[in-house]
């Protein structure tokens, strides 16, 4: 994972009526906490982070984050959290953490598919249940992504993160090996299904029309 420069302001006011100001001016609060240090308040202009975002794999962000203010500092940080509003989607607050780069440390990374399943081709529905794993890594090293080829699936087949490869990575991956990360389902209705109850349904109609008229006849 590359490193990614950002720059915040430390404040000394806390509270919600300053978070609101914040907000009000482009910016969002924050914290900077981590490895015995105290927790620092900080301000982020809302726009950098989210550009940062916009252009990343995952919203767990290795920082160089440069803290200007009366408490001024510039620490290795990941972006641990991240708060959005639910109405609007926009951030909100922000914590970040701060890391030694040479102490592992665990995080989540997402997961990505690669090929269009064999049987997607047949009529199948891809399901992509695990969309995040956590690792353990040096913070450098934390991949940004892990790829896997789903290409090989067919219509019941499953991938789990026992199929994902750790040999050679320098990361070691924590999730339950057993959980499925994506899958494909057989489709609820073939179009064979589909054909005979067309023909199902034109045959009811065909017998109540006969019915109909052989009541007329009577008549």
């Amino acid at each position: 994972m590359k490193i990614i420069e950002l720059t915040a302001q430390s404040r000394s006011d806390t509270g919600k009526g300053v978070a609101r100001k914040l907000r009000d001016k482009g910016e969002i609060p924050a914290i900077l906490y981590g490895l015995g240090s105290d927790p620092v308040p900080l301000s982020v202009v809302r726009r950098d982070l989210a550009l940062l975002l916009q252009s990343q794999h995952s919203h767990h962000l290795l920082l160089n984050l440069k803290v200007e203010g009366d408490q001024s500092e510039t620490s290795l940080a990941l972006l641990h959290q991240l708060e959005l509003d639910p109405v609007r989607n926009n951030l909100i607050h922000a914590d970040f953490m701060r890391v030694d780069r040479n102490k592992p440390i665990q995080t989540t990374v997402p997961v990505t598919l690669e090929g269009t399943p064999v049987g997607v081709r047949n009529g199948g529905v891809e399901q992509f249940v695990l969309r995040e794993i956590e690792v353990e890594a040096l913070p450098d090293q934390i991949p940004e992504e892990i790829r896997i080829d789903a290409s090989g699936l067919d219509i019941g087949d499953s991938l789990h993160v026992s199929d994902l490869s750790e040999e050679g990575k320098p990361y070691t991956i924590l999730t339950d090996p057993e959980r499925a990360i994506a899958t494909v389902l057989a489709p609820k209705l073939t179009t064979e299904t589909e054909e005979e109850a067309a023909e199902g349904e034109g045959e009811g109609i065909a017998e109540e029309e006969t019915a109909e008229a052989e009541s007329e006849e009577e008549a």
